[in-house]
């Protein structure tokens, strides 16, 4: 809840301004933006004298959900949301919020409007390619942006006084250097290694496991011999494709939608262009005289503008693709003529065609059976929602399953026993479409149990009967006794090859070192990469054996276990950074830590204020909402 104001509080006013402008990724809760209290609805919480009504809550958590799909491809569920927390998270913004608008009321901060003036204008969002602010663009951003500058500058004088008042409880929170120099060392000391591997599957001479051996090691291993919970059930599934394939769409239709979406099927014009872009006018007359006696249009974009290679083109454009101002001329020219000098707010343009694609139209019959296949599936989604609403009512009427089969003609699916990873008892995949919902709603059904229409994801629907339940068991001995066998010698081999790690790492001393030891058993010794307590991934080494390289001293040895069976490790050198020598990472590290103390310092800030100001949640009303 307190990661956006940490992230406020150390930064610059003028850092903050651009993203006050995509208010769905707004710091402090998208609700606050868009409130408009009403006594008449549901009160989720109150803090002060402050009500956070179910729409506000509702506003929030919908933007929230639309981010969450983007991130996880559309997959993520209201019923997710809520067993991450993010309800609660959400909230927790919008609360945290007021606490520091009643603050600001109560100590009532003022914001100068030359202040709010002075932000906009040092703000680089706003600034065209001269580097100077640049109102027709800054109108432009908050259009896109769904803001009036009313409502943009009244965010922002909100913004500036809130960060007024973290900075303030922050702005003296400096990380001491007793602390960061140290942190620093551990960080980035640097360790070196000769290790060598131990392989379990060398590990020979261990005799054949007695029955009372597998008994015994299947009794104290039970879970690794566990046979899933497999569900039997009887599943009616009503899928796009197959409702679709039984329409046939009029003709009538099929042309009404190609009409409808003729820009799918229409090519646009398109020219290549090349671009000299110039400050000012009498820059741009001068290049125009050049290229009026002759010149190269390059070499007048190099010698004019300073401009060369690629960034003169600007490639294949549409006319929708283009600045307005550079619509007409661009497209009257005929290939490889130059346009007159075109002022943009951006600056002066002349424009040069070398590539014309003139614009094309799929004929009706081209398209056709792409028509008829996605109206179909548009009807048929229709078609479903109607029949799925029409089998509601008759189970609602009490009618089973089977009753709802033969009256809505659909084929039952059987499934006589699959485990939730859609696995047969043989282990064999069983084929059901869209089977992740189906086996979740499978499993958290009771047996005997019908569920009610359940949509899918592509705007199936199904319901389903559990048949039976079969709980998860262990396998008697008799039925995985050769499983048993090999995992009770892996588990032998195991230890085999621990005890003989350790015997090894016995023998070690300054004396004798582990590649000598290793040279008399004929095992090959490798010396690690230097490698800090975090970089063993990188260096391909078990975070184990790292590990171990840093809780010993150099020339003594230590055994990690590691994928294929143990190591030994003896470390060989220690290299310990000099902060002196490396400002910008003692810094890096400085600023995390300092970010750190403001983040406990604002936590501490935020239990004042709500001390100051009560909170109360009514969780209650917040668990009906999703």
């Amino acid at each position: 809840m307190l990661q956006a104001i940490r992230s406020k509080a150390g930064s610059l006013v003028v850092k903050i301004l651009f993203a006050l402008l995509i208010v769905s990724f707004g710091v402090w809760g998208i609700g606050d933006i868009f409130r408009e209290r009403s006594a008449a609805e549901t009160t989720v919480a109150s803090v002060g004298d402050i009500k956070i009504q179910a729409d506000e809550l509702q506003t929030a958590m919908r933007r929230e959900m639309e981010r969450m799909n983007r991130m996880l491809g559309g997959n993520f569920t209201a019923e997710q949301a809520k067993q991450i927390g993010l309800v609660d998270s959400v909230l927790g913004r919008i609360v945290t919020s007021d606490l520091l608008d009643l603050e600001e009321r109560r100590l009532r901060l003022q914001v100068d409007d030359q202040v709010v003036r002075d932000a906009i204008i040092a703000n680089p969002s706003f600034h065209n390619s001269t580097g100077a602010f640049d109102r027709n663009l800054f109108t432009n951003i908050l259009a896109s942006n769904q803001l009036t500058e009313d409502r943009y500058v009244g965010l922002l004088r909100r913004d500036i006084a809130r960060n007024n008042l973290t900075s303030a409880v922050t702005g003296g929170a400096v990380a001491p250097a007793a602390l960061v120099d140290p942190l620093f060392r551990t960080r980035n000391e640097k360790r070196t290694a000769e290790t060598v591997l131990v392989a379990s599957d060398k590990m020979t001479g261990i005799a054949d496991p007695s029955d009372a051996d597998l008994q015994d090691f299947h009794a104290k291993h039970e879970d690794q011999f566990r046979a899933p919970e497999y569900r039997g059930f009887t599943a009616l599934i009503l899928t796009p494709e197959e409702v679709a394939g039984t329409i046939e769409v009029p003709e009538n239709k099929l042309r009404d939608e190609y009409q409808a979406r003729l820009d799918e099927f229409q090519t646009q014009d398109r020219r290549q262009i090349e671009q000299i872009l110039v400050a000012d006018e009498a820059k741009a007359k001068e290049a125009e005289t050049q290229l009026d006696a002759g010149k190269d249009f390059a070499t007048v974009a190099k010698d004019v503008a300073d401009q060369s290679g690629d960034t003169i083109k600007l490639g294949w454009q549409t006319r929708a693709e283009l600045p307005t101002e550079l619509v007409d001329a661009a497209f009257a020219l005929k290939d490889g003529e130059v346009s007159k000098p075109v002022h943009t707010a951006l600056g002066w343009h002349i424009l040069k065609v070398t590539g014309i694609e003139n614009g094309a139209t799929k004929p009706f019959e081209a398209v056709r059976d792409q028509l008829a296949k996605e109206v179909a599936r548009d009807m048929a989604a229709d078609e479903i929602y109607k029949r799925s609403n029409e089998i509601e009512d008759a189970l609602a009427g009490g009618a089973t399953l089977d009753q709802v089969a033969e009256k809505f003609a659909i084929k039952p699916t059987k499934i006589a026993a699959v485990d939730l990873d859609g696995k047969d008892p043989t282990g064999a995949p069983v084929t059901l479409p869209n089977a992740e919902e189906i086996l979740r709603v499978a499993f958290n059904t009771d047996q005997g149990q019908t569920t009610r229409m359940n949509e899918t994801k592509d705007n199936g629907y199904f319901l389903l009967h559990v048949d039976s339940v079969q709980p998860s068991v262990v396998k008697p001995l008799a039925e995985v006794k050769d499983r048993a066998k090999a995992l009770w010698l892996a588990d032998k081999q195991s230890g085999a090859a621990e005890a003989e790690a350790k015997a090894i790492s016995d023998e070690v001393t300054p004396a004798k070192t582990l590649a000598a030891i290793a040279a008399e058993k004929q095992l090959a010794v490798m010396t690690t990469p230097a490698v800090t307590r975090s970089g063993g991934a990188q260096a391909k080494l078990p975070a184990s054996l790292v590990a171990k390289m840093f809780a010993i001293k150099p020339g003594e040895s230590a055994v990690s276990a590691g994928p294929g069976g143990w190591y030994v490790v003896q470390l060989k050198t220690v290299e310990t950074p000099d902060p002196a020598a490396d400002a910008a990472a003692v810094k890096a590290v400085g600023d995390q830590l300092t970010d750190s103390i403001r983040g406990d310092l604002l936590a501490q800030f935020e239990t004042a204020l709500r001390a100051r100001f009560p909170v109360t949640i009514r969780q209650q009303e917040v668990d009906r909402l999703l």
